[in-house]
């Protein structure tokens, strides 16, 4: 059972995903402030196509949540967070289904702070694509349509705005989002690791400045995201 544990995430992951995997367990494991994040940051096109058939669609409401809406009471996110969202006028849009709130997405224009670590996201190409995070569906709903659902909601919601593409960032070790977005298209556009040890956090990425190391909170590395894709 205990070799079956230590082999589980290699299985999983790979043998480069996790190892790193291990590490971010063992570092949680002595302390909430010690962590290893790997992100790799994607590219998505935003169509005009529909993703539903129209039926399906007709069956799901999409609407803005606003600052003061009870919507945003209801989403499992920290006060301090949400507070952070709306401070750098970030957008929510929501899905409804019968009146009841199903799940959620949320974009930004131009930058975008991330609330895991010290980073703040820029967009090289900031008239024609946003940056999206936080996309959530209600556990009960996650067998269903919910999922291209709300992306046919954001294509048509992004698409009249004039957006083309949409970039945001994965935890290399969701694989079930891994998988849902790579159906929509996305490409691999920059890798990143972050090693936070109390204070200290290190950032070694594919962007520049490739390599960022600070010790304070006011201090947020830059990356600036274009949608030039990797080679995987």
């Amino acid at each position: 059972m205990f070799f079956k544990r230590i082999a589980g995430p290699f299985r999983e992951f790979g043998a480069v995903a996790g190892f790193l995997y291990s590490i971010d367990r063992v570092l949680s494991a002595v302390s909430p402030r010690m962590r290893l994040h790997v992100y790799e940051l994607m590219v998505q096109p935003i169509t005009d196509k529909p993703l539903l058939p129209r039926q399906f669609k007709q069956s799901l409401e999409m609407r803005q949540i606003l600052p003061g809406d009870a919507e945003l009471g209801a989403m499992p996110v920290r006060p301090e967070v949400m507070a952070a969202r709306i401070e750098q006028n970030a957008t929510c849009l929501g899905a409804f289904k019968n009146g009841k709130m199903i799940g959620y997405m949320w974009f930004c224009d131009r930058s975008y702070d991330e609330d895991e670590v010290r980073c703040t996201y820029l967009l090289g190409h900031p008239d024609e694509s946003v940056f999206d995070f936080d996309f959530y569906l209600y556990p009960e709903y996650r067998m269903g349509l919910g999922f291209v659902g709300i992306w046919n909601g954001a294509n048509e919601f992004l698409t009249r705005r004039g957006v083309r593409y949409t970039f945001s960032r994965l935890t290399r070790f969701n694989l079930a989002s891994r998988r849902a977005h790579r159906h929509l298209g996305w490409k691999l556009v920059g890798r990143a690791i972050f090693l936070q040890l109390w204070q200290l956090e290190v950032m070694f990425a594919t962007i520049r400045p490739y390599v960022d190391v600070s010790l304070a909170k006011e201090s947020r590395v830059r990356l600036v995201l274009r949608p030039d894709v990797l080679t995987e």
